[in-house]
């Protein structure tokens, strides 16, 4: 019995003994990790430097004007200050993500930044745009391009939701979208051009061949207007009038293009067109009302949960249903509506359909009225 305990014991022993050195194993790192936080600490110049420290965390020390943090993957320490620290810790600090890099300088000598998480994801600051954060598959993109020397600039956002699921980073000169199923998409402004219509069938009026002019009803988040084309004289069946109106220059925020075709007999362009805009101004009264408020992103960039122009649409329809009969007869009414996503992957499009001489990147469906059937074409490109 009592070699039999002896052995037992000798065995308690001996494991507690592996529990030690285990314990011993762990705990060395950690006092080397601390020991390299401390000597970066005082190198860097201690309290009047990094404030008065405030918390001490799995290889991080936080401090009230800078922070150090330990990399494991470089075995080195780095550290933040600043502005670039302040976005740090608003964006979750170690749990956001831990340095690759100390705060370092841009290529222009104005701005800085430091990298994260073995360089997938990065805080950029500049004089102009304060500091921002950057990320996957949008900071790919950008890298690519060029980071800050690109023609986009420094990023003036964190990322962001944008419609149909998507997200985006602003930058000073556009902006950077991504979806699921498009990957990253670069892009300053946007135009939006009418490039004219075709006759498919003719009225067949009396008085001969057609004089046909579109109305249209253009509605942004942030703007509403209305356009009238040219009167187009002398239009028979199978023919075209190329043709050149800008119906939009801006950021890809979504756009609502109520269409109406007319034939031009004894009323007024003019006055409808007016009639036109205040029906939209009304609609966007509307819609931006029941919306309460129009989150922008960095420069101009509408950015919500939800596809933003489509709260628009019942009361454009409604509106222009409402006005009175116009003079000369309505052909047909469509109301094209394009959000953000939309613009955005039309304008990346290379190249646009051309039909009988109509350059286009979309359309109206057939246009069917007084025993008419017309189509009128838009085209899309970056600025």
């Amino acid at each position: 019995m009592a070699k039999t305990q002896h052995s037992i014991s000798e065995k308690t022993v001996s494991s507690g003994m592996q529990k030690i050195r285990g314990s011993k194993v762990l705990v060395q790192p950690i006092k080397l990790i601390e020991t390299q936080l401390q000597k970066r600490y005082e190198q860097l110049g201690g309290e009047s430097f990094f404030g008065r420290i405030t918390k001490k965390e799995g290889g991080v020390w936080y401090g009230e004007r800078a922070g150090i943090c330990y990399s494991r993957t470089h075995k080195a320490v780095f550290e933040l200050h600043g502005a670039i620290y302040q976005k740090w810790l608003a964006l979750g600090g170690r749990n956001w993500g831990i340095p690759d890099t100390d705060e370092s300088p841009c290529w222009d000598g104005k701005g800085r930044y430091n990298h994260f998480n073995n360089g997938g994801s990065s805080i950029y600051w500049s004089p102009e745009t304060g500091a921002q954060g950057i990320w996957g598959d949008i900071k790919r993109k950008w890298a690519e391009l060029g980071w800050e020397r690109s023609y986009l600039g420094y990023p003036t956002s964190d990322e962001t939701d944008f419609p149909d699921g998507g997200r985006v980073n602003s930058f000073q000169h556009g902006g950077i979208y991504w979806w699921p199923d498009t990957g990253a998409i670069d892009l300053n402004d946007i135009v939006v051009n009418y490039t004219g219509l075709v006759c498919i069938k003719e009225t067949g009026e009396s008085s001969g061949a057609d004089e046909p002019y579109a109305l249209m009803g253009v509605i942004t988040p942030f703007h509403a207007y209305g356009l009238r084309t040219k009167t187009y004289s002398s239009v028979d069946s199978n023919t075209s009038r190329p043709d050149l109106l800008e119906v939009y220059r801006g950021k890809p925020n979504g756009l609502v293009i109520h269409v109406t075709l007319m034939e031009n007999d004894e009323g007024n362009p003019e006055k409808y067109k007016k009639e036109i805009t205040e029906a939209v101004q009304k609609a966007h009264a509307v819609g931006t009302a029941a919306l309460t408020l129009i989150p922008i992103v960095g420069v101009g960039i509408a950015a919500v949960l939800g596809p933003l122009i489509q709260k628009f649409v019942p009361a454009i329809g409604k509106a222009i249903n409402d006005l009175f009969g116009f003079g000369d007869d309505t052909i047909g009414k469509q109301q094209i509506v394009l959000t953000g996503k939309d613009l955005i992957i039309l304008a990346r499009r290379v190249g646009s359909s051309n039909y009988k001489n109509v350059a286009h990147k979309f359309s109206t469906n057939n246009l069917r009225g007084e025993n008419a059937n017309y189509k009128v074409y838009f085209d899309i490109f970056p600025v």
